[in-house]
C-alpha cells in the first residue's frame, strides 16, 4: 500500500492525501509509518493539516491528529476545511495564491450597527493595570495587553490583539462573545464560564475548535463563545456566523 498515504509538507502546513479504498485501520498504520519516517524532515513545528482524498468523521480526524503528533514532533494547530475561506490562507502561505486574504469584511460584519449609543468605543491600546467596564458591548480599536482587563455586560470586539483578561456577558448573558484579530488571553470569562490560555499548565483551558481555526493565520479574526458548557475558540467568519447566529 505504498501510495495509500502521501505527505506534502511546507513550513506553513501539511497536505495529507489518503487513498479512499483501504480500511481506516490500515490507513492509520500507514500514517504512523509515514510520519515516523518524515519526523526529522518535518521538525518540531505547529502546522495546519489539510486532508484530501477521503472523507473522515470527526473521530477519525482526531485519531489522525493523535497519530501524527505521536509519531513526529509536530503539533497540529488546526484541520483546514477544503471549502472554507481558511483554505485560501493556507494556499497563499504555500505560495499557490498571491492575492492577500483580507479580514476587513468579516470585521465589518462583526461591528455592523454598533454605535456609541449601543456600545462603549475605546480608541487606543489598553496596557497593564488599565481597566474598562461597561453595561454596553465594548469595541476596542487597539490591543489589550497582558495585565489589562475588559468587562462588558454584552459582547467584546477587539480590533487588535487580546492578551489580557476579558469578561463578556457579565450580567449572565451566555450568548455574548469575545472577538479579537488575535485572541490569546491570559483569562477570559463569558457569563459564569471561565477559561485560560491553552498554553497554561493548570485550570480550565480554552478549547480550540480545530476545523474552524487556523492558528497564526494573522489576518483571520478569532472569537470565543460558550458551547456545551465550555469556552471554545474558533475563527470569526461565515461558518461561525451561520452556526452561532443562525443566519
Amino acid at each position: 500500500m505504498e501510495q495509500a498515504v502521501t505527505i506534502k509538507g511546507t513550513k506553513s502546513g501539511i497536505i495529507l492525501v489518503l487513498d479512499s479504498e483501504p480500511s481506516f485501520e490500515s490507513l492509520s498504520k500507514s500514517i504512523a509509518e509515514k510520519f515516523g519516517e518524515a519526523a526529522s524532515f518535518l521538525g518540531k513545528n505547529n502546522m495546519g493539516l489539510l486532508i484530501r482524498g477521503r472523507d473522515l468523521s470527526d473521530a477519525e480526524t482526531d485519531e489522525v491528529v493523535r497519530i501524527i503528533e505521536k509519531n513526529s514532533d509536530l503539533t497540529i494547530s488546526c484541520i483546514i476545511d477544503e471549502e472554507s475561506d481558511l483554505e485560501r490562507v493556507f494556499a497563499r502561505k504555500m505560495g499557490k495564491e498571491e492575492q492577500p486574504v483580507i479580514a476587513g469584511e468579516v470585521v465589518s460584519q462583526a461591528i455592523e450597527g454598533i454605535t456609541e449609543d449601543t456600545a462603549l468605543i475605546y480608541k487606543g491600546n489598553l496596557r497593564s493595570g488599565q481597566d474598562i467596564s461597561s453595561e454596553k458591548s465594548i469595541v476596542i480599536l487597539g490591543d489589550v495587553k497582558p495585565g489589562a482587563n475588559v468587562t462588558s455586560f454584552g459582547s467584546i470586539f477587539i480590533l487588535g490583539e487580546l492578551r489580557g483578561n476579558a469578561f463578556a456577558g457579565a450580567s449572565g448573558d451566555r450568548k455574548s462573545v469575545i472577538m479579537a484579530l488575535e485572541l490569546d488571553p491570559i483569562q477570559i470569562r463569558i457569563a459564569e464560564t471561565i477559561a485560560i490560555s491553552p498554553d497554561a499548565e493548570k485550570g480550565n483551558k480554552i478549547k480550540v475548535k480545530r476545523k474552524k481555526l487556523l492558528k497564526d493565520a494573522g489576518n483571520v479574526p478569532e472569537v470565543a463563545y460558550i458551547e456545551n458548557g465550555h469556552i471554545v475558540k474558533t475563527s470569526y467568519g461565515t461558518s461561525f456566523l451561520r452556526q452561532f447566529y443562525k443566519i
